[in-house]
């Protein structure tokens, strides 16, 4: 697969990246400051779904296919090319991350999914999601996380709904990812067990490697610490909507664009 290189406007720099599987092409990524991107709340991003999916009628089925592709498209570039691990909860931020699942094992990766909860206790979207990966052979589902060395390991548990410090089995997953030593990690919006309106953490939190932000980063998840690198991915919203919600405009020049700066 070869991708194109785009400028993104303002350019901090390029950052190049090798695609696992693609005969070792190096790939541009654009770039974009933190200063010039708006950072949203958790209720801000409650309230930017809302007008996704109500006024501008976008389907919650295809924001999800947005955000599965982007992580599977870092989770490419990124994660080396042995198996995956998806960690997957039972909200949106799990949807995206079975979604991924799905679309790494259509390109012939072997990905391991271990669902938070009983599976019985998945419905709607994510339970969707779940329930699409029967058809796809290179996918297990595990109810414990399998003792196996992950070449990438994509922690999408919790996202911007935590409720106080992690507990249960979603503390065990947070305890096991943060012992596998040479794992890349990639959170999906929010390392698991980070506030993401002032990035304080009340209990454990996943030590990522690389977080991608779905549609703009959250406020407080900012790149360095337990964030690691940090990517922005566009989820195709309209751009009325920033202005719906007082932000400025934001142009992609890619589907998936690095953050630099932001770090204390």
């Amino acid at each position: 697969m070869t991708f194109r290189t785009f400028t993104a406007r303002p350019v901090s720099a390029k950052t190049s990246l090798s695609e696992p599987g693609a005969g070792g092409n190096r790939v541009t990524l654009p770039t974009i400051d933190w200063s010039e991107l708006p950072h949203i709340t958790a209720a801000q991003t409650q309230q930017l779904m809302m007008l996704a999916t109500g006024k501008y009628a976008l389907a919650e089925r295809a924001l999800i296919e947005h955000t599965g592709r982007n992580l599977a498209d870092l989770v490419r570039l990124v994660g080396g090319d042995g198996p995956v691990l998806v960690v997957a909860g039972r909200g949106n931020n799990g949807s995206g991350g079975l979604a991924a699942a799905r679309m790494l094992a259509s390109r012939g990766r072997r990905v391991w999914v271990v669902p938070t909860h009983e599976v019985g206790n998945y419905s709607g979207t994510p339970r969707e999601q779940l329930d699409l990966l029967d058809n796809y052979p290179g996918v297990r589902v595990r109810t414990s996380l399998p003792k196996m060395n992950f070449s990438c390991v994509v922690d999408a548990a919790i996202g911007t709904n935590l409720e106080g410090p992690p507990r249960g089995r979603t503390l065990d997953v947070i305890t096991v990812i943060n012992n596998m030593n040479g794992s890349c990690v990639i959170s999906l919006d929010v390392p698991t067990g980070m506030e993401v309106d002032d990035g304080s953490i009340p209990g454990d939190v996943v030590q990522a490697t690389h977080t991608l932000a779905v549609g703009l980063p959250k406020r407080g998840v900012v790149p360095g610490e337990n964030v690691g690198e940090l990517y922005v991915g566009d989820i195709g919203l309209p751009p009325q909507i920033y202005e719906d919600l007082g932000l400025n405009p934001v142009k992609f020049e890619d589907w998936i664009m690095k953050v630099e700066g932001g770090a204390a």
